[in-house]
């Protein structure tokens, strides 16, 4: 199954939590869309990829 993750080709099987662990982000630090809708955290373990999903990883900045 192949997808695009922040505009690179990956190819991967399994749900999100899987995938950001598989590709070493902080899992407490970012958001996920998928195909342009936000996924919320507590999602993240049953929503599987699909083939030829759009996958955009967003760092959280904070500041003042």
């Amino acid at each position: 199954m192949y997808m695009l993750v922040n505009d690179i080709e990956l190819e991967y099987k399994g749900n999100i939590k899987g995938l950001l662990l598989k590709l070493e982000y902080p899992l407490e630090k970012i958001a996920v869309l998928v195909n342009g809708e936000l996924i919320k955290k507590e999602d993240w373990e049953e929503y599987y990829l699909k083939d030829e999903d759009y996958v955009e990883i967003v760092s959280l900045v904070g500041g003042g």
